[in-house]
């Protein structure tokens, strides 16, 4: 199936502004006189906190174009002498600056899993390490992970995406997403039929 999303932005990222309240005083129940009504609670504040480094929507692709424009791979279905590749977005990174840039700055680690066990089959530190500079702050940007399955044999599994913003202060913040995909076996190609051959009459004498 065929995913595509056209957007008229600028470099293709997106200005997103958040704003907080302050809190309500309040006043001590002793200085209330007796007539007044009792003092009622500070409303809450309606201001939504950041939700921090995310992955959004990991997708087995069959081919990647660009930001928001993929084909998924039907049944998320290979074999080992194929590569994984996935599609994903993050979101709630840090952006800095830096002179005249905004710059984001993350770092990855794939890994692959039986499906429901916790033994790392397959493993690749440092998958990517990807910095993001423009003179907006760059907050719509995907990810393409191509993560080699040499030696799987046929079967359900998990990939893991370790996710780490090096921006991220006063320490790396890191977050880990998984998407499903199907290992199967390589079809071995059709035996071609081999012509009739007549038998060779005898030689008559």
């Amino acid at each position: 199936m065929r995913h595509l999303l056209r957007r008229l932005s600028l470099s293709g990222f997106l200005f997103v502004a958040a704003g907080s309240a302050m809190p309500s005083g309040s006043v001590d129940a002793q200085e209330v006189p007796e007539s007044s009504p009792a003092p009622q609670p500070a409303p809450k504040s309606s201001a939504k906190k950041p939700l921090g480094l995310r992955i959004l929507a990991p997708v087995v692709c069959k081919s990647i174009e660009g930001y928001e424009d993929y084909e998924t791979l039907p049944d998320a279905e290979l074999t080992s002498d194929e590569k994984l590749l996935v599609y994903y977005r993050p979101k709630g990174h840090k952006v800095v600056r830096q002179g005249d840039e905004y710059v984001a700055h993350l770092m990855q680690d794939g890994q692959v899993r039986r499906l429901g066990q916790k033994k790392v089959l397959l493993r690749k530190a440092k998958l990517l390490d990807y910095e993001a500079k423009s003179d907006i702050p760059p907050d719509e940007i995907y990810i393409r992970n191509t993560f080699s399955l040499k030696g799987l044999p046929p079967g359900e599994y998990e990939y893991d995406m370790i996710l780490k913003d090096l921006n991220a202060k006063p320490a790396t913040v890191t977050v880990t997403e998984s998407v499903k995909f199907r290992v199967v076996a390589a079809k071995l190609p059709e035996a071609e039929a081999q012509p009739e051959t007549k038998p060779r009459s005898g030689a008559r004498f």
